[in-house]
Protein backbone atom coordinates (compact mmCIF):
# COMPACT_ATOMS: atom_id res chain seq x y z
CA UNK A 1 0.00 0.00 0.00
CA UNK A 2 1.36 3.45 -0.22
CA UNK A 3 0.47 6.23 1.62
CA UNK A 4 0.65 10.06 -0.01
CA UNK A 5 2.55 11.79 2.96
CA UNK A 6 2.76 15.17 1.13
CA UNK A 7 2.27 16.72 -2.36
CA UNK A 8 5.37 14.91 -3.81
CA UNK A 9 6.61 11.86 -1.51
CA UNK A 10 4.79 8.21 -1.10
CA UNK A 11 5.90 5.79 1.36
CA UNK A 12 5.26 2.21 1.41
CA UNK A 13 2.71 1.08 4.72
CA UNK A 14 3.54 -2.18 5.95
CA UNK A 15 -0.47 -3.31 7.23
CA UNK A 16 -0.53 -6.90 8.99
CA UNK A 17 -3.60 -8.51 10.10
CA UNK A 18 -4.43 -10.09 12.71
CA UNK A 19 -3.51 -13.58 13.93
CA UNK A 20 -5.69 -16.94 14.73
CA UNK A 21 -7.36 -16.51 18.21
CA UNK A 22 -6.15 -19.50 20.31
CA UNK A 23 -7.93 -20.71 22.84
CA UNK A 24 -6.45 -23.13 25.63
CA UNK A 25 -8.70 -25.28 27.90
CA UNK A 26 -7.86 -26.77 31.72
CA UNK A 27 -5.52 -23.48 32.32
CA UNK A 28 -5.96 -23.74 36.52
CA UNK A 29 -5.28 -20.72 38.57
CA UNK A 30 -1.44 -22.26 39.62
CA UNK A 31 -0.94 -22.14 35.20
CA UNK A 32 -2.18 -18.19 34.98
CA UNK A 33 -0.01 -17.51 37.55
CA UNK A 34 2.97 -19.32 36.05
CA UNK A 35 2.24 -17.32 32.63
CA UNK A 36 1.59 -14.36 34.37
CA UNK A 37 4.98 -14.71 36.15
CA UNK A 38 6.44 -15.45 32.58
CA UNK A 39 6.03 -12.34 30.96
CA UNK A 40 6.54 -10.49 33.83
CA UNK A 41 10.07 -11.58 33.93
CA UNK A 42 10.33 -10.45 29.82
CA UNK A 43 8.65 -6.61 31.04
CA UNK A 44 4.96 -7.74 30.00
CA UNK A 45 1.88 -7.60 32.36
CA UNK A 46 -0.49 -9.58 31.83
CA UNK A 47 -1.89 -9.29 35.98
CA UNK A 48 -5.42 -8.32 34.83
CA UNK A 49 -7.72 -11.70 33.45
CA UNK A 50 -8.35 -9.21 30.16
CA UNK A 51 -6.85 -6.95 28.58
CA UNK A 52 -3.89 -6.01 25.73
CA UNK A 53 -0.13 -5.27 25.55
CA UNK A 54 1.96 -3.70 22.81
CA UNK A 55 5.82 -4.42 23.04
CA UNK A 56 8.39 -4.14 20.35
CA UNK A 57 5.69 -3.37 17.65
CA UNK A 58 4.02 -6.81 18.72
CA UNK A 59 0.46 -6.40 20.26
CA UNK A 60 -1.82 -9.47 22.06
CA UNK A 61 -4.56 -9.51 23.59
CA UNK A 62 -6.02 -12.41 25.94
CA UNK A 63 -9.08 -13.12 28.30
CA UNK A 64 -8.85 -15.69 30.90
CA UNK A 65 -11.71 -17.03 32.37
CA UNK A 66 -10.78 -18.79 36.08
CA UNK A 67 -14.65 -20.06 36.40
CA UNK A 68 -14.34 -21.77 33.15
CA UNK A 69 -10.36 -22.62 33.35
CA UNK A 70 -10.28 -21.29 29.35
CA UNK A 71 -7.46 -18.59 28.15
CA UNK A 72 -8.01 -17.17 24.96
CA UNK A 73 -4.86 -15.54 23.25
CA UNK A 74 -4.67 -13.24 19.67
CA UNK A 75 -1.56 -11.23 17.92
CA UNK A 76 -3.51 -8.60 16.86
CA UNK A 77 -0.91 -6.78 15.23
CA UNK A 78 3.51 -7.65 14.08
CA UNK A 79 5.84 -6.74 12.42
CA UNK A 80 6.00 -7.45 8.59
CA UNK A 81 9.12 -9.90 8.72
CA UNK A 82 6.96 -12.22 11.76
CA UNK A 83 4.72 -14.15 10.62
CA UNK A 84 1.61 -15.64 12.55
CA UNK A 85 3.08 -19.38 12.08
CA UNK A 86 5.89 -18.45 14.16
CA UNK A 87 3.99 -15.86 16.42
CA UNK A 88 1.41 -18.19 17.38
CA UNK A 89 3.77 -21.16 17.59
CA UNK A 90 5.64 -19.13 20.70
CA UNK A 91 2.32 -18.58 22.16
CA UNK A 92 1.51 -22.39 21.96
CA UNK A 93 4.95 -23.19 23.66
CA UNK A 94 5.00 -20.43 25.88
CA UNK A 95 1.03 -21.48 27.38
CA UNK A 96 1.89 -25.61 27.27
CA UNK A 97 5.25 -24.95 29.34
CA UNK A 98 2.72 -23.56 32.26
CA UNK A 99 0.04 -26.34 32.24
Amino acid sequence: FLKKTSTRTLTRQNIMSACAKQTFTNVTPKAWTCLVNKAASKGIDISKPSGQVTKEGFTVAWDYDASGQTLAIQCTDSPWYAPCGMINSKIHDLVDGCL
